[in-house]
């Protein structure tokens, strides 16, 4: 047999043996000892490390979010759909659902506008969290004759949380403000411009429906309810201030 063949095998085995020896041990990322091979996820191996005895990968595929990916988010959540419904429906995993939501939501603010002297109409609309046994309120106010949402707070249905949502439309200078038979709001709104009485809240009523019907967390019926108030709030936000 020729030497250069000789040489040539040679050069395979030893290419061989090292990527097997690079293979089955990895260096890890936050000690740099080394690591053994320790199973596999979604046919990638997983490393152990012996000394902090955390599990990683050589290499990790992430998939990039887009402005695309953003839009359909808000789109989605929108028409109603859950976590896991838009983790299967755009590919990823429901922890970036989730962490992509939250994101948006902290983008979006709430408008300002300058409208003064306009009618406004505040009602709460009950929910729970985790089970329903745990009940809390959205809260919010609308501007009676467009229909927009000046404000919300979730949580429990106190005197404290109402009154951050009434300062926000007194702060607009209103003509009126219209609420159901509830106490707490005559001792918050000034009477000279306060009207309550279950007839005359149609509006915001008609938007409670329409909430209930869009989002399936806050069905009356469902399995899919809001596992924490900081997910119910900001999915809340983006379906009231964050629409494409």
């Amino acid at each position: 047999m020729n030497k250069f063949c000789l040489q040539e095998d040679y050069c395979k085995d030893n290419l061989q043996l090292n990527s097997l020896i690079n293979h089955n041990f990895m260096q890890c990322k936050k000690c740099k000892l080394k690591c053994i091979r320790k199973g596999w996820y979604k046919n990638t191996q997983r490393y152990c490390c012996k000394s902090c005895n955390i599990y990683q990968q050589s290499n990790y595929i992430y998939k990039q979010r887009t402005e695309a990916d953003t839009n359909m988010i808000i789109t989605l959540n929108n028409e109603g759909m859950g976590i896991s419904s838009m983790a299967r429906v755009l590919g990823f995993a429901k922890s970036s659902i989730v962490r992509h939501i939250k994101t948006i939501a902290a983008s979006i603010v709430s408008p300002f506008s300058h409208e003064l002297n306009q009618d406004y109409e505040v009602d709460e609309l009950q929910t729970f969290i985790q089970n329903k046994k745990k009940i809390c309120f959205l809260m919010y106010a609308i501007n009676k004759l467009t229909g927009r949402v000046i404000d919300f707070k979730v949580g429990q249905r106190t005197k404290e949380n109402l009154s951050k949502v009434i300062d926000s439309v007194l702060f607009r200078s209103p003509h009126k403000i219209y609420s159901d038979g509830l106490i707490v709001y005559r001792s918050i709104i000034p009477a000279a411009i306060h009207r309550y009485s279950k007839h005359c809240i149609n509006h915001i009523e008609r938007k409670n429906l329409t909430l209930r019907t869009h989002l399936k967390r806050l069905n009356r019926k469902t399995i899919c309810f809001s596992k924490n108030l900081l997910m119910l709030n900001a999915c809340l936000k983006i379906y009231l201030w964050g629409k494409t």
